[in-house]
C-alpha cells in the first residue's frame, strides 16, 4: 500500500483569488490615499492659519481668502462656500468643514468618503 499525501500549497483557484485580493486592495488604497492627503493637508492649513487668531479678532473673509489661496497652491479642489461654515453661536465660535468626495473604482462601482471636521476658535 502507498500512502497517499495530502498535496500542500495553494490551488490555482487560492492562488487566483488572492492575486485578485491584492490588486482591488492596491486600488483602493491608490485611488482613496489621494483624498486623505488632501484632507490631512487641508487640516494643516487651517490649523496654521487659526493660530494666534481669536473669535473676536476672526474674520472670515480674510481666513476663506487665504484658505483659498492655500488650497489652489496645493491643488486641493473643494468649494468652501458650500462646505464650510462658521457658527458664531456656539460659546466657543466653531469652524465646520464638511464635505464628500466620490471616486470611481471601475464598472459601476464607487468609493464615497466623507469628511467632517470642527475647529475651535
Amino acid at each position: 500500500m502507498k500512502n497517499l499525501y495530502k498535496q500542500r500549497g495553494m490551488s490555482l483557484g487560492g492562488v487566483i483569488f488572492l492575486t485578485i485580493l491584492v490588486v482591488f486592495t492596491g486600488l483602493l488604497l491608490v485611488k482613496m490615499s489621494g483624498h486623505y492627503f488632501d484632507q490631512y493637508t487641508l487640516k494643516k492649513m487651517i490649523q496654521s492659519s487659526l493660530e494666534g487668531q481669536t473669535a473676536s479678532g476672526f474674520s472670515e473673509s480674510e481666513f476663506v481668502a487665504r484658505l483659498d489661496k492655500n488650497m489652489q497652491i496645493n491643488g486641493i479642489d473643494i468649494n468652501l462656500k458650500n462646505d464650510l461654515t462658521y457658527d458664531k453661536r456656539k460659546s466657543p465660535p466653531v469652524l465646520v468643514i464638511d464635505y464628500e468626495k466620490r471616486e470611481h473604482l471601475f464598472l459601476n462601482i464607487d468609493v464615497v468618503m466623507s469628511f467632517h471636521q470642527e475647529y475651535e476658535l
